[in-house]
């Protein structure tokens, strides 16, 4: 923000927080989890290119596009697609306005046919199926669903961005989904560590509550680093309406406050929980 008040850009900048809800639909367009980045369009709304990064180069190539209206290539954006920058940019913008004209009560038909068979991910997807919905074409949609929901989504960022997606595509085969009835895992995002002695294990435990109806399976418990030690089972059990306190220690390596990350991996829709923690040392 600094960077951008003393930048002489004849440009407006809109700065969207990707971690609220109503923002998601940014990730599950771009597909990548590069963050941040910095969508560039023209002034009559075509995207002309992605820039990953807000370093010093970053801003470079900002300027040098938004002043030439033309995509850098100076700067790679690594994405999932496996598809170089100057086919992809293009591929991308055609997404994001059918995805316009989708909201605009437009039929999309002729456009995310094509672009199906080009760029296959899940929220093209996910507009063919809603455009198919839209237009009374509901044996089409629930095929579309069917292929939505048996995308291999391997990769724990593509867990995190596309439940949303999987529920709407649930929603279309079973107009009685609910997504209630899944197991939901519930815990604090946040763990605060005080008073860590340098080298010493400091116990902590994680309370994970299942507020769903059915049984909830932890799958995994990842580790960010060494410094954080599980200690017990990795795979746990619950019960609806149950909890269990998983328990960790955690070693701080230096005197400056630390901050860490454990992720869990359960079967419930929204199946990636982060747990961030923070270490103060002993004063």
């Amino acid at each position: 923000m600094e960077r951008l008040n003393h930048e002489s850009l004849e440009a407006v900048f809109n700065i969207i927080d990707m971690n609220l809800h109503q923002n998601e639909w940014y990730a599950q367009w771009l597909y990548s989890n590069s963050t941040p980045v910095t969508c560039i369009f023209t002034p009559v709304g075509e995207l002309i290119d992605v820039i990953p990064g807000a370093s010093r180069k970053c801003f470079y190539c900002m300027e040098q596009v938004i002043k030439d209206s033309k995509m850098c290539m100076d700067l790679n954006y690594y994405n999932s697609f496996s598809l170089e920058k100057e086919t992809l940019i293009p591929l991308l913008n055609d997404v994001f306005q059918c995805n316009r004209e989708l909201q605009q009560g437009n039929d999309i038909s002729e456009q995310i046919d094509v672009l199906s068979n080009v760029i296959s991910y899940p929220y093209v997807l996910y507009l063919k199926m809603e455009n198919l919905a839209k237009h009374d074409k509901l044996e089409l949609a629930q095929l579309v669903a069917t292929q939505l929901l048996g995308l291999d989504l391997e990769d724990v960022w593509k867990q995190e961005i596309c439940p949303d997606l999987l529920i709407a595509a649930k929603k279309m085969l079973d107009s009685d989904y609910d997504v209630r009835l899944e197991p939901q895992l519930e815990c604090d995002k946040v763990i605060e560590l005080d008073n860590c002695e340098i080298g010493k294990p400091k116990l902590f435990e994680i309370k994970v509550m299942n507020s769903g109806v059915t049984s909830l399976e932890i799958q995994e418990i990842q580790l960010s680093c060494s410094c954080v030690a599980l200690i017990g089972d990795e795979h746990y059990t619950i019960l609806p309406g149950e909890s269990q306190h998983v328990k960790f220690q955690f070693t701080i390596d230096k005197n400056e406050e630390v901050e860490r990350e454990i992720l869990l991996k359960s079967n419930g829709i929204y199946s990636v929980h982060r747990v961030k923690i923070v270490a103060k040392p002993s004063c």
